[in-house]
């Protein structure tokens, strides 16, 4: 026993020893950090790799101490940055100083003492000073006076409102400004067991909600009661980290759940966030600063994230490996702290030791800029959110900054601007909203004079040219092309009519090719002048090529397919009345869209119900010119030609499965011949 004691205090050292000499010769080069930083965009939600927010500090725990820490696995900051420290594999509780001098020690009167403890896996300080054990060996809380005298222990609370067999067993906990407790009982689902300040049980608190697959829906919706009862409950997830914050709220963290994985409860148990998804599934802990931005550990990344007081998403830094001794690396964090300084401090349970991670001077422009951004001081925060720009042009929220203050300084242009460099839509619809009432109350007389001279001027050049067409002797091309323009015009609203004037028929190649690239043209249009609310993105990094695919590869694919099916099915259709017709079924996608496309421009966030209306008539109408194109072209009827879609549809299906399939394949196989040649030509 003594031989493993020895073995594990050496190799507690070796890797201490690892981590002092990383501090005392820190990198002297951000970019030579062992991890990245991650701005996350808001708008575009993309992640952009950007300079260190937070830079290791100093590592604590195996110097100026008599007894190294063995697996730290809570740690607690008070408000003057006194550290207070779970070190469980120990059974005792560590004070540090804010400079991370090692004060006292707490728990450790001896096995037959009644403040001695085994195991300890949570503390937490109120603002008198009185100190709460999670004694976790124990199966007990005990209560401890600033200087470590034990004060009394809570055992298990003897309630009937408590479930039978209820697993006692707590291991982080908090007290709130009324001296309740709120305790994490381990692998419990039942939420937070809340205790008042004589040990009386008083409810759970904070439970999660239970997570319904598919599978489970389908089960109670087949399965009768007593099939339901054989089966295994669902129940909801547990929590596993609780923290108290400076305005009152209890922020829990939950490991293993797709939603609420970390909640802002009030007193009625309401969380703040709406139990949203923070897409994290691996969280032990999360902190709190007096600017209330949230901190969170993920235990298997050893990424921490940082989150606006409203819980989106701002950055991410760090990294995890099992097997290193790195300075700023983590193996198993365990829990995380956040002193007024700003620092944060991690507790790592597998290098024993505290690491702190100190705030960069960038970091400090970049989230002071949010912190008065957030607040709506829009013009304090410009000067930060220059610098910002200034070290790192590539960020698009200080944009939104200067938006919004451009915006309260009625600089609307200069707030569009600034708005569309950020990809913030719903600013961009602020700001225009304002140019466009100022248009409207100065020019809406004159517009609409102009309007009513410009649909004048619209007939009167209509009518001639309609004379002009019709006084002279057109060539028989010329006259069929017309006809067969008037014939898809005429299609739009007697679909049924017009795909039977087509049937049989000829269309020349100059109307199919004319169709055919007004589609695409429009394609076009609608990426790059629909109105920026629709489209807010970097429409530099549009793939040209993808987007038109989108449009023809799809139509191609009905066009092979309908004939093949209706073929096969006994369809009238000769492939040249499938192609045409299925060309003339694209005309309402070029008369509907462009009217959106003008629209789109002129109305704002909350109007754009008008031109989703549009496009969402168009789709459906094309969907109806195509299916009366199947059931006239091939002399189906209306069931007949129901079935001959559905199955259209599934052999687009195949098609396109076949495909994917058909170019992996020969993906590999061009690699494979490749490779040979290499060798080939290499040893040749």
């Amino acid at each position: 026993m003594k031989g493993r004691i020895s073995l594990k205090l050496l190799v507690t050292c070796f890797a201490g020893l690892q981590l002092a000499m990383a501090t005392l010769f820190p990198p002297k080069a951000s970019a030579s950090l062992p991890y990245s930083t991650w701005f996350m965009d808001q708008e575009t939600n993309r992640a952009i790799r950007i300079q260190p927010i937070y830079v290791p500090g100093q590592v604590i725990g195996y110097t100026d101490i008599d007894v190294p820490l063995s697996e730290p696995s809570d740690l607690y900051i008070t408000a003057d940055d006194l550290v207070y420290v779970a070190d469980t594999g120990n059974n005792r509780i560590v004070v540090f100083d804010q400079q991370g001098r090692y004060l006292r020690s707490i728990g450790e009167e001896g096995s037959e003492s009644e403040g001695s403890l085994n195991a300890p896996e949570g503390v937490f300080v109120t603002g008198d000073g009185m100190i709460y054990v999670a004694d976790t060996g124990n199966k007990r809380v005990v209560v401890y006076e600033a200087e470590g005298q034990f004060v009394r222990a809570f055992n298990k609370p003897q309630s009937s409102l408590l479930p039978e067999g209820y697993f006692y067993v707590p291991t982080k906990l908090v007290v709130d400004h009324r001296g309740v407790m709120y305790i994490v009982n381990k692998d419990s689902y039942q939420g937070l067991l809340r205790m008042n300040g004589e040990g009386q049980f008083t409810g759970f608190f904070g439970v999660n909600k239970t997570q319904i697959d598919w599978l489970t829906r389908l089960k109670r919706s087949i399965l009768n009661q007593h099939q339901l009862d054989q089966e295994v409950a669902k129940r909801p997830g547990a929590i596993s980290n609780v923290t108290y914050s400076t305005d009152r709220f209890l922020l829990t963290t939950s490991f293993g759940v797709d939603k609420g994985q970390i909640k802002k409860l009030n007193a009625g148990g309401v969380d703040a966030f709406l139990n949203k998804s923070f897409y994290e599934s691996k969280l032990v802990d999360t902190a709190i600063d007096s600017d209330r931005f949230l901190y969170s550990m993920n235990s298997e990344s050893g990424e921490i994230s940082v989150y606006d007081p409203y819980g989106q998403v701002l950055l991410y830094f760090g990294a995890s490996d099992k097997l290193a001794h790195q300075h700023g690396i983590v193996n198993y964090p365990t829990s995380l702290g956040v002193n007024s300084k700003k620092e944060l401090w991690v507790a790592d349970s597998s290098l024993n030791v505290l690491q702190v991670f100190k705030r960069t001077a960038f970091g400090d422009s970049f989230l002071t800029a949010v912190k008065l951004y957030t607040e709506g001081s829009y013009e304090q925060s410009k000067p930060y959110w220059e610098e910002v720009v200034e070290q790192n042009g590539m960020m698009n929220l200080p944009y939104k900054g200067f938006g919004e203050i451009a915006l309260h300084e009625k600089r609307y242009k200069e707030a569009m601007d600034h708005f569309r460099d950020s990809f913030d839509a719903a600013g961009y619809s602020e700001a225009f909203w304002n140019i466009r009432n100022n248009w409207i109350q100065n020019n809406l007389f004159f517009a609409v004079v102009l309007l009513a001279i410009f649909a004048l001027l619209l007939r009167y050049f209509f009518k001639r040219i309609r004379r002009f067409v019709k006084g002279r002797a057109w060539p028989a091309f010329a006259i069929q092309y017309g006809r067969e323009a008037r014939d898809a015009w005429y299609m739009l609203l007697h679909p049924y009519e017009g795909f039977y004037r087509l049937k049989e028929r000829t269309i020349s190649w100059a109307m199919i090719l004319t169709i055919v690239l007004l589609a695409i043209a429009v394609r076009l249009l609608s990426i790059f002048k629909m109105g920026f609310i629709f489209h807010p993105y970097d429409l530099s990094k549009v793939n040209l090529l993808l987007e038109v695919c989108l449009l023809l590869v799809p139509w191609t694919t009905w066009i092979i397919a309908n004939y093949l099916v209706s073929a096969v099915k006994g369809g009238e259709g000769r492939f040249r009345e499938v192609l045409q017709a299925s060309v003339y079924a694209l005309v309402p996608y070029i008369v509907l869209m462009l009217p959106a496309i003008i629209l789109s421009n002129i109305v704002v966030l909350e109007e754009r119900i008008l031109v989703d209306a549009i496009t969402q008539v168009m789709w459906i109408w094309i969907a109806i010119q195509f299916f009366i194109m199947n059931q006239v072209i091939h002399n189906f009827d209306f069931l007949e030609s129901l079935k001959i879609a559905v199955i259209t549809l599934l052999t687009i299906a195949i098609i396109w499965i076949f495909t994917v399939i058909l170019s992996g394949l020969s993906f590999n196989l061009f690699d494979f011949l490749k490779q040979i040649y290499r060798e080939v030509t290499f040893y040749g």
